[in-house]
């Protein structure tokens, strides 16, 4: 794990809008604005931030350029080996932040080799911890929160802690999710809370099954009867 490593993923982008918000915007644009303030704030606190897009350039399908399949960037999340990942996506509807973890019932080790749509099995517990962590963050700083789980791809084919960060409109006007002030005071009290993150995760025991032989969790291997 790279502990000082967080990759950020802003859902959607190019040809895919993503969700409509109000009259006129788009949900692409948000995370994307979203995701520039959280790496501007990360980076500041010496962590390495790993973008899965950091521009919006409309594309004809299947061009270079066009919008990450789920699978890519999940691929992108695994090959950094990062400490946490936060999906970002946007929503018109209710208030606040809306964090979901994986409701993938948690597994006890990491196998190999990894399940691509059930490999966040063995992070859940993490993942879920993390929530705790940012939730708690945000009710500081008096953003709204909701709590949740969800199977929101690509979350489940992830390895490392990872959320699904969904930024709702601040009041009943939708137009306030794009209020810069409201997404920075969004974006510093989820910083706040990864300051601390690297020293208090863990990587899931990985268990490699012999030739021939059947799994034995790590926590029994080599014990004595």
């Amino acid at each position: 794990m790279n502990r000082q490593t967080i990759v950020l993923d802003p859902a959607h982008g190019g040809l895919d809008g993503g969700s409509r918000i109000g009259d006129t915007l788009l949900e692409k644009d948000i995370t994307l604005a979203l995701a520039f303030k959280l790496r501007s704030l990360l980076t500041a606190r010496g962590f390495t931030v790993i973008m899965t897009r950091d521009t919006d350039v409309p594309t004809t399908p299947n061009a270079q350029g066009s919008a990450l399949t789920l699978d890519d960037r999940a691929g992108i999340a695994n090959h950094a080996r990062a400490s946490a990942c936060l999906l970002l996506h946007a929503t018109g509807a209710g208030n606040g932040v809306h964090l979901y973890h994986s409701d993938l019932d948690p597994a006890p080790y990491e196998a190999a080799p990894l399940p691509w749509l059930t490999a966040q099995a063995a992070w859940a517990p993490e993942s879920a911890h993390l929530e705790r962590q940012l939730g708690a963050a945000l009710h500081r700083a008096a953003v709204p929160s909701v709590l949740s789980s969800a199977s929101v791809r690509p979350v489940d084919s992830l390895t490392c802690p990872a959320l699904i960060v969904e930024l709702a409109p601040e009041g009943d006007d939708p137009a306030s999710i794009q209020d810069a002030d409201y997404q920075q005071r969004v974006a510093e009290s989820l910083a706040a809370a990864l300051v601390f993150w690297p020293q208090q995760t863990h990587p899931p025991l990985r268990l490699v099954a012999a030739p021939h032989a059947a799994p034995v969790p790590p926590t029994t291997a080599g014990a004595k009867p």
